[in-house]
């Protein structure tokens, strides 16, 4: 399946399905409706949404439709940020994994695990990572010494 933009709000109805595979449009607003003040039109057009873009599946049983989801939470999320790294410059990538743990809470279990992580990929670590930017997009400062020089000289 082609990576596809997800809104905010279709956001918030996937993660209904994921909980609750299988629902109907009404259980699905009924899920919703404590924390957001939509309309059941507006849960039925992101239903529809999310049924064009190929993200859930719906099916009609004695009248009544029953929406699931066509991917998994896991494979969304991965997908996700897995985006969000191929967007950005390559010597970025720790700047994000520090900002994510220092502006979330994690259980111990978690922190175990990912200190785990960080000494065995320490040990294979470079010096340092190169810029991935393409010419004319870096920010980073770190190899495009002529792409800086030539923006001051045109200012």
């Amino acid at each position: 399946m082609e990576q596809q933009n997800i809104s905010q709000a279709e956001w918030q109805v996937m993660r209904v399905l994921w909980a609750y595979p299988h629902s109907r449009s009404t259980e699905v607003v009924e899920r919703l409706e404590t924390d957001f003040d939509w309309k059941p039109a507006t849960v039925k057009t992101l239903l529809n949404r999310l049924k064009t873009k190929e993200f859930i599946s719906m099916e009609k049983i004695e009248g009544k439709f029953y929406y699931d989801a066509l991917i998994l939470e896991d494979e969304h999320l991965e997908n996700s940020w897995r985006t969000l790294l191929d967007n950005m410059c390559n010597t970025k990538h720790g700047d994000l994994v520090v900002s994510i743990l220092e502006s979330n809470q994690f259980s111990q279990t978690d922190l175990s695990r990912i200190l785990d992580v960080v000494k065995e990929k320490q040990v294979q670590a470079p010096e340092t990572i190169q810029c991935n930017c393409p010419p004319g997009q870096c920010t980073c400062g770190a190899h495009c010494q002529d792409d800086t020089n030539q923006s001051k000289m045109a200012e």
